[in-house]
């Protein structure tokens, strides 16, 4: 017997165990009968189409690979995911399930078939394909969507901050200008007014990070201006904040551009602070500014070459934190989360521009960003 069709005559005794096993999961555990076979059935109709449907090695091996071929709506396994995030099941129940059904029907067909020819082992491949096709169509849907969910609580967490932000810096520049308070008292309110406005800015890569990761992308607003002098105040800027540093400039070309000001310098000061920070403290930071037909910037600090693996998620805070080691994280490390480099790259990508890192022993560490004269706005 073709195992779609044993699928086919016995779905009730394998929804049954399904949902069995459903029933057992803690927030499922008052569930009605259709919620607990909630798109199991749709899923297996889909199965057994697929196994009676032909298909050669090219097309095997494709699907082993993650290139099935692309459904326009939303598939059972899709489906189902949301529902058992809105159910409460964790991932790892979810993908529990599919454990389950995986080994009810091989355990089932198992007792019907008493010796496997080709055609079996064939069908008990493809059986395996699609629920790991399946499998992975839940598991992205279920990423996404808890991700998303995080990034609308860190956005409205980080707007929500702002306020008393707002009003605890405003309280300390009040008691900053009231010359009848005693000096000490002035400079507590100094402090104050520094590490507020550190915090906003905090808060504002923050809400960056969050809506950029939304899928809208890095709002701009373009507009004619002229980089060069904006450069040449950018790192005047972070040599005030850091003079015991050399921040070499070097700035050619036409630079009259249309692009977001603020955006642009925020991308590039982002750049020229993480040199500074991660560079070698006797060695320049080199920033090199050139307009041709294209605007071309690199920031270049020496120091030990970077790992290929932490290289790859340079750009990407959530990864490059995740595959620290434990001492990294609890130590001084832990307090720069890498989202200016992550912020930086959105700018760029907003422009329409490209940003690349090298590293090497000889040569330090580099960021090269290419941009066109003139960005659209997004």
């Amino acid at each position: 017997m073709r195992l779609s069709t044993f699928i086919r005559e016995n779905l009730e005794i394998i929804l049954q165990e399904w949902e069995d096993f459903a029933e057992s999961l803690y927030v499922l555990a008052e569930a009605n009968k259709a919620k607990l076979r909630d798109h199991a059935e749709q899923m297996l109709t889909v199965i057994c189409a697929d196994l009676d449907c032909y298909q050669n090695e090219t097309d095997s091996v494709a699907k082993s690979k993650g290139n099935a071929p692309v459904v326009a709506a939303d598939t059972a396994a899709e489906t189902h995911a949301e529902d058992r995030l809105n159910s409460g099941l964790t991932i790892e129940e979810l993908t529990a399930e599919y454990r389950a059904l995986r080994s009810s029907v091989l355990r089932l067909w198992q007792r019907r078939v008493k010796s496997s020819d080709e055609l079996a082992t064939q069908d008990m491949v493809r059986f395996n394909e699609a629920i790991d096709q399946a499998l992975a169509e839940s598991v992205a849907r279920y990423s996404s969507m808890m991700r998303d969910s995080q990034n609308v609580f860190l956005a409205i967490l980080g707007h929500d901050v702002r306020n008393p932000l707002g009003a605890i810096r405003m309280g300390a520049q009040f008691l900053l200008h009231d010359e009848s308070l005693p000096a000490k008292y002035h400079t507590v309110a100094a402090r104050i007014v520094g590490s507020t406005k550190r915090v906003t800015e905090i808060v504002s890569d923050l809400i960056d990070y969050s809506t950029g990761n939304l899928g809208s992308g890095m709002p701009i607003k373009p507009a004619p201006m002229d980089f060069g002098p904006e450069c040449r105040q950018v790192v005047d800027e972070i040599r005030a904040m850091h003079p015991e540093r050399v921040i070499e400039l070097d700035v050619s070309g036409n630079l009259h551009v249309v692009w977001d000001c603020a955006r642009m310098n925020q991308a590039l000061s982002n750049l020229v602070a993480n040199a500074v920070q991660h560079g070698v403290k006797d060695q320049p930071v080199w920033v090199t500014i050139k307009g041709g037909e294209q605007v071309a910037f690199s920031v270049q600090n020496m120091g030990s070459a970077i790992e290929p693996t932490r290289l790859r998620a340079m750009f990407d805070p959530a990864q490059h934190f995740a595959i620290r080691s434990a001492s990294e994280r609890s130590g001084s490390a832990a307090d720069n989360l890498g989202l200016g480099l992550y912020i930086a790259r959105e700018i760029v990508t907003a422009h329409g521009g490209a940003i690349s890192v090298t590293s090497t022993e000889s040569s330090g560490t580099s960021f090269t960003v290419t941009l066109p004269r003139t960005a659209s706005a997004g």
